[in-house]
C-alpha cells in the first residue's frame, strides 16, 4: 500500500508490525535564492506510538518502494530519502536488492544516511552500503540530526557524503548563522551543497544566503505536499 499523507495513516508490508500510524509528507528543495528546484524529500514521523529499530527499518523499506514507484510513474522528477544506519545493518541485502533493481532512475533518488556510528556493530556494513550506491551512482548524502554539527565527525567521516542537510538555526545573531557555515566547512562539506532545513522565516533564508547556503527547505521557500497517489493497476 502507498504511503499517505500527513493527514492520512498509513499500513502496508513495510509497517504491519507497528501498531501506531505512519504519517508522510514532501518537502520540496529549492534555491534559497532562485528557482531551481534540487529534490523533493520525503519526510516520515510516527504517531501513536514509538517505532523500534526493526519497526523502523522496516517503515524505511516500505518507504523506499514507494519513492521508487513514484519516479518509476513520473509523478515525481527528484526525490530525496532517508536511511538509517540501524535500517543498513537490519536489512542490508533488501535494500541493495531494492537499489539494484532501480538502477534506471539512480540519478533521480537522493540518500541521506544518519545515525551514531558508535552503536554499530559493524562499520564495514555501512561503509560498504555507501560505497556500493555511490558505485552505482545514487547521490549519497548525510543528515545532520546532533544538536551541533561538529558532533557529527564520524558519521561523515564513515559515510564520505557529497552532500547534506543541517536545521536552521533559531538563532537571529549573525554570529550564529556565521558559526553554523564555518562548522559546516570544518567537515569538509561544501554550504553550497549543504540543504538547511526548517527555513520558516524570510529572515532564516536571507541569513543562510548570506553565509554561503544555497539550497533549503521550509515553509519560508516552498510549503510541503502529500505523497502522490500511484495509478490503480488493472
Amino acid at each position: 500500500m502507498p504511503l499517505q499523507s500527513s493527514s492520512q495513516p498509513s499500513s502496508g508490508e513495510g509497517v504491519s508490525r507497528f501498531r501506531g500510524s505512519v504519517r508522510a509528507t514532501l518537502w520540496p528543495t529549492r534555491s534559497l535564492s532562485g528557482s531551481e528546484h534540487w529534490f523533493d524529500e520525503l519526510y516520515l514521523w510516527t504517531e501513536g506510538g514509538s517505532a523500534s529499530t526493526t519497526e523502523r527499518a522496516g517503515i524505511q523499506l516500505h518507504a523506499l518502494r514507494s519513492a521508487f514507484d513514484w519516479l518509476a510513474y513520473d509523478l515525481i522528477d527528484r526525490v530525496g530519502v532517508t536511511v538509517s544506519f540501524g535500517t543498513v545493518e537490519r536489512s542490508l541485502d533488501p535494500l541493495m536488492e531494492l537499489f539494484e533493481s532501480n538502477l534506471l532512475v539512480a540519478h533521480r533518488m537522493f540518500v541521506m544516511l544518519r545515525g551514531t556510528p558508535q552503536r554499530l556493530r559493524s562499520r564495514y556494513r555501512l561503509r560498504a552500503f555507501a560505497d556500493i550506491l555511490r558505485g552505482w551512482q545514487f547521490p549519497v548524502g548525510y543528515r545532520i540530526s546532533a544538536p551541533r554539527v561538529s558532533m557529527e565527525l564520524s558519521g561523515i567521516d564513515l559515510v564520505q557524503p557529497i552532500f547534506a542537510k543541517v536545521l536552521a538555526t533559531t538563532s537571529g545573531r549573525s554570529d550564529a548563522w556565521n558559526d553554523l557555515a564555518l562548522e559546516v566547512r570544518a567537515l569538509s562539506l561544501d554550504t553550497k551543497s549543504t540543504v538547511v532545513g526548517a527555513v520558516e522565516t524570510r529572515q532564516q533564508q536571507q541569513a543562510a544566503s548570506r553565509v554561503g547556503f544555497e539550497l533549503g527547505q521550509g515553509r519560508a521557500i516552498c510549503m510541503p505536499y502529500p505523497p502522490p497517489t500511484l495509478p490503480t493497476r488493472s
